[in-house]
């Protein structure tokens, strides 16, 4: 499949998953020179819905229109309408505290292969450079159904004690996947919230890197406040005026272009410094 289908997606939270999602969007939609008349699509598929009020920038999406990602899991869904956001990002999206998409959990196991169909379709129409899905953070017919749907696999991880339990437990969600979907594979693994001065945390890395090889991306993303701030106020990092924005910045640039290396991306033009 020429357009790159790409799930951010951990089994722990709280690891940036969604601050990752949201950045990467913002960098290729506005930065890395993406073809002519090509797009961005998010797909958001996370009930608290934060990713959908950063990209909208609105508090109350009830009256937006267009496709929820719960209305994905519908088989007889006949057309599907992204939004359009500020970002320069299409839009797939889910309510704040989405009651719709977390009642999924209760419906017939199949449900979770409807997404896949819909979303591959948009693919195939070539309107999207790629297609960015935020995933939930835990094990659930909803992330099954992202990673049913997706071609790679990105998971953000913090450098602590539980930062593998939870990889495995992705890697055993992503074999699941692959009874369906057998174009998935783990794409990458980025370090977040990583602090250089930290003991604890060059040794976790350590352990990281032995295990993981080339799959660990050689860029980090530090424990900035700067990026809190700029997910605080739905704006891409490098909209920020602080000095440690800045540097925030370039390592958020360095992932986003590891990220597109990895997933085969295509540009027409070399990104922005």
């Amino acid at each position: 499949m020429s357009t790159p289908i790409i799930a951010f997606a951990n089994h722990k939270g709280g690891t940036g998953k969604s601050t990752i999602t949201l950045q990467t969007a913002y960098y290729l939609a506005q930065r890395a020179g993406i073809p002519e008349g090509k797009k961005i699509l998010v797909v958001d598929f996370d009930p608290q819905g934060n990713t959908s009020t950063r990209l909208t920038r609105l508090d109350d999406l009830e009256e937006l229109g267009g496709t929820r990602t719960a209305d994905l899991f519908n088989p007889d869904l006949e057309e599907v309408t992204p939004v359009m956001t500020q970002s320069g990002a299409d839009l797939i999206y889910s309510l704040k505290n989405d009651l719709d998409l977390d009642d999924i959990e209760l419906e017939d196991l199949a449900v979770f292969q409807h997404p896949q169909v819909h979303i591959r379709r948009l693919a195939q129409t070539g309107k999207y450079a790629a297609i960015l899905l935020d995933c939930p953070p835990a094990r659930s017919r909803k992330l099954i159904a992202a990673l049913t749907a997706a071609t790679h696999v990105i998971v953000p991880v913090e450098v602590s004690g539980f930062a593998r339990d939870g990889l495995e437990g992705l890697i055993r969600s992503i074999e699941i996947a692959r009874q369906i979907n057998d174009d998935i594979q783990l794409t990458g693994v980025i370090i977040n919230k990583y602090s250089s001065r930290s003991d604890r945390h060059r040794r976790e890395k350590g352990r990281l890197e032995d295990a993981l090889g080339d799959l660990l991306l050689p860029q980090n993303i530090s424990f900035r406040t700067p990026i809190d701030e700029a997910n605080c106020e739905a704006i891409p990092i490098w909209a920020m005026a602080k000095g440690s924005a800045r540097t925030a910045a370039k390592e958020v640039k360095l992932v986003c272009e590891e990220i597109i290396r990895r997933t085969g991306i295509k540009l027409v033009k070399k990104s922005r410094k």
